[in-house]
């Protein structure tokens, strides 16, 4: 099973992190299990963007998506005991993620459509003044 998305990959996910989740736990890291998690960062990047379906992947998406799944997965293993730190909380990490990465995307005047939609402008509203 493949993210629902597509944003990213269970490859970039650990390959960012430099872990192999499968020979950490094999029991609870598998593939589709990874992949499930990278689908909810996927979701949490689209409720941000006040969008339910999937968006044209930009840097700041591929980015916010790749650390909030990366954070998951780390809070998992914490949960699990294969990593004992204290992490900040989940909330103010992701929203600071949010806030970071995806402003740029707001930067650019061009809203996120539908992988099968074209690019669409926003208008810039001091034109209507």
């Amino acid at each position: 099973m493949a993210s629902v998305y597509g944003y990213i990959t269970l490859a970039n996910l650990e390959s960012k992190s430099s872990l192999d989740y499968s020979v950490i736990d094999s029991t609870n890291f598998t593939d589709a299990n990874v992949e499930a998690v990278i689908t909810l960062a996927e979701r949490m990047v689209n409720a941000h963007l006040g969008v339910s379906t999937g968006q044209t992947k930009t840097d700041g998406i591929i980015t916010a998506t790749t650390l909030i799944a990366e954070r998951m997965m780390l809070d998992n293993m914490v949960e699990l005991g294969h990593r004992d730190e204290r992490l900040p909380r989940f909330d103010q990490y992701v929203d600071s993620i949010m806030a970071k990465y995806l402003k740029s995307d707001d930067d650019t005047q061009v809203v996120s459509v539908p992988m099968s939609g074209a690019s669409y402008h926003k208008p810039d509203s001091r034109m209507f003044l």
